[in-house]
């Protein structure tokens, strides 16, 4: 089951605060509880739905693009089934942006950031937990964005949540001598959103387009920019940008995987801008230790 984080909002319709558009995708609640998230706003109330996940029907032909994204989606499974958690250090900084992209206000803080996945049947969890570490921020006060789950993007391609999605093969690119192939995507479905809006005790989701750059060697998503593919400028929000690069990581010496590197996130109102950048690093396997002692009889 998969839960998208939900916002609830109190303030104007016409400009939102930073604190009431609090955006994420593909994160759940167990039993009510917050797995070590972040604090949230006071103006933020923090939900959770639960989503059935259905796996996708398999088009009766085969074309490059239905290979293309065979290889892709397993390449997400295989990395989620082998590894099915990871932690990491993430430096967040949360801009407040003017005229003419002036920075009139940030936050920089760092976390201990764990993700964790696990498969049950044809159900997906997510959970995304943070432990701050270190906090500094510029003088004065201002709203700020929150964003949350970005990181996990990839998660379009999984073979379970590729039928919500069309996919269009468009040219080859480039990048720093690298051949990438470039996949485009639409969500097509509203039903049971991967991510929402609160808006006055109403949902809005929170549909996705965009394009996705793999490396054609291995299949893995290398960078992923992602906009709103549906209109929310009725709840003030005029746009919500994503743009998520990937790096190959080593793991136990020769195993590599390729893992969020970096998440910008923009988000603007009528009135207001931001930007919050994510930076992850030093991944590593996490693991829980026990130790049981059994005292002496007395």
């Amino acid at each position: 089951m998969i839960s998208p984080l939900l916002a609830s909002v109190t303030g104007s319709r016409e400009d939102l605060t930073a604190e009431q558009l609090f955006c994420a995708c593909f994160q759940r609640l167990v039993s009510g509880q917050r797995l070590g998230l972040r604090r949230a706003r006071a103006a933020c109330a923090i939900l959770g739905v639960g989503l059935a996940v259905v796996s996708p029907a398999r088009p009766e032909t085969t074309t490059p693009l239905t290979k293309l994204l065979d290889h892709v989606g397993q390449q997400v499974e295989k990395f989620w089934n082998y590894f099915p958690s990871v932690t990491c250090t993430e430096i967040l900084t949360q801009s407040k942006i003017g005229d003419k992209g002036k920075v009139l206000f940030e936050q920089r803080e760092t976390f201990d950031y764990l993700v964790i996945l696990q498969t049950s049947g044809m159900d997906i969890a997510v959970d995304e937990s943070r432990v701050e570490k270190t906090h500094k921020a510029s003088k004065g006060k201002a709203s700020l964005l929150e964003t949350n789950g970005f990181s996990i993007l990839s998660l379009i391609f999984h073979p379970l949540f590729q039928s919500r999605y069309e996919f269009r093969q468009l040219t080859d690119e480039t990048v720093q001598g690298h051949r990438l192939l470039s996949i485009g995507f639409q969500q097509i479905t509203q039903d049971r959103p991967l991510s929402v809006l609160l808006l006055r005790e109403r949902q809005y989701p929170l549909q996705w387009s965009g394009t996705a750059w793999i490396d054609p060697a291995s299949s893995a998503v290398v960078r992923i920019v992602a906009r709103l593919g549906n209109t929310m400028a009725d709840t003030g929000l005029l746009r919500l940008d994503a743009d998520v690069s990937y790096s190959e990581i080593p793991f136990n010496g020769s195993t590599r995987y390729w893992l969020p590197a970096k998440a910008v996130v923009e988000a603007e109102t009528k009135r207001q801008h931001w930007r919050n950048t994510h930076l992850f690093a030093n991944y590593r396997r996490f693991d829980v230790e026990t130790e049981v002692k059994t005292a002496a009889p007395q």
